[in-house]
């Protein structure tokens, strides 16, 4: 399967981790690339194809389409200054078979989640 965006991940001390095509971990050919990333030192992460650019700054919780900044969700949650983001990455896959043919579409999630005051808070978007 061809992969429609391709994701680049920046750590917190700068470093970049970036899929390619093929989509295989550096640090075990076996397992995809994402296996490489350190979830706990993601400061921002990017998925890029299509022509366009999306991505999630988990320091300050802003999303930005081509580099435009805006934010997701319910404004109502407050989020502690300090509070630690975490990274939610994920492709859901769709199969529909109609009369014998198969339709396949692939959804690309990315956002953050945080847990303030025992309750998860969730920002997401999704792009296909």
């Amino acid at each position: 399967m061809t992969l429609t965006y391709l994701f680049k991940a920046r750590l917190k001390d700068g470093t970049i981790i970036q899929q390619t095509p093929e989509d295989v971990s550096v640090v075990d050919p076996t397992k995809s690339a994402f296996y490489d990333v350190p979830l706990d030192e993601v400061a921002g992460f990017l998925i890029s194809g299509n022509g366009h650019a999306y991505y999630v700054d988990l320091i300050d919780g802003h999303f930005e389409l081509d580099r435009v900044p805006f934010h997701a969700g319910d404004p109502v949650f407050e989020i502690p200054t300090g509070t630690t983001r975490r990274l939610i990455y994920f492709r859901a896959h769709t199969h529909t078979y109609i009369q014998g043919r198969e339709d396949h579409t692939v959804d690309y999630h990315i956002g953050w989640q945080v847990t303030v005051d025992g309750k998860n808070i969730q920002q997401t978007i999704s792009v296909r």
